[in-house]
């Protein structure tokens, strides 16, 4: 039950935002067009920044989980749980492949979308698409851990910082090349995509995507 308001709210948020911007609706109208209390909004979300953000995270959950399970399939052969005995630098490298083989166009653009597409200089819009990706970097490295304890702590945190913070660098630029970008990415558009996230991928030095 629980589970299921909140998946309401953040369904009523989304279509919210993406057809009034993220200041153009209210609590009271996520609530309204959830089905629920205002208060069982708050319950679940401190306020419409939070609500924001969790938003963003649904739009990448489905690229997230794609990204789990292609690192999952580039490390499938190394010897695990033991720790010391995982290549460090292979299940890195697998990390940058993994990035080039899911979707991330899609899911950019459609979080630009929900936040009222907006310029280079909105400071609250890059903070609230920032903070999903950060919290997506969280759930990779915690999977990692599980999946290769051998990694060292520092080589893992850099890697991802500079990963992360890298796509969304490349995705501010992205955007700005592609401004009428819609739900749906033109094939040019993803090619774009590939050749910006390429050139991270050689500034990470972890390996090339296939």
């Amino acid at each position: 039950m629980l589970a299921g308001r909140r998946v309401a709210i953040l369904d009523a948020a989304r279509s919210l935002a993406t057809e009034h911007g993220p200041d153009g609706f209210t609590v009271d109208q996520v609530a309204m067009r959830a089905g629920v209390s205002r208060r069982t909004v708050f319950n679940h979300f401190a306020g419409l920044e939070a609500l924001l953000v969790a938003v963003c995270e649904q739009l990448l959950a489905e690229t997230t989980t794609s990204l789990l399970a292609e690192v999952d399939r580039r490390t499938a052969a190394l010897p695990a749980e033991e720790p010391g005995g995982t290549d460090g630098r292979t299940v890195l490298a697998a990390v940058a492949g993994a990035a080039r083989g899911v979707d991330l166009p899609t899911a950019i653009a459609s979080i630009h979308l929900v936040l009222g597409a907006p310029g280079p200089g909105d400071e609250r819009a890059q903070h609230i698409s920032r903070t999903a990706f950060e919290h997506v970097g969280g759930r990779l490295r915690e999977h990692l851990q599980r999946r290769a304890p051998g990694l060292d702590d520092l080589d893992l945190d850099l890697t991802l910082a500079l990963m992360f913070s890298g796509i969304t660098t490349l995705a501010d630029r992205w955007l700005a090349r592609h401004p009428d970008l819609r739900h749906v990415v033109p094939d040019a558009a993803r090619a774009d995509w590939d050749r910006l996230l390429d050139r991270l991928l050689d500034h990470l030095r972890v390996g090339r995507a296939d």
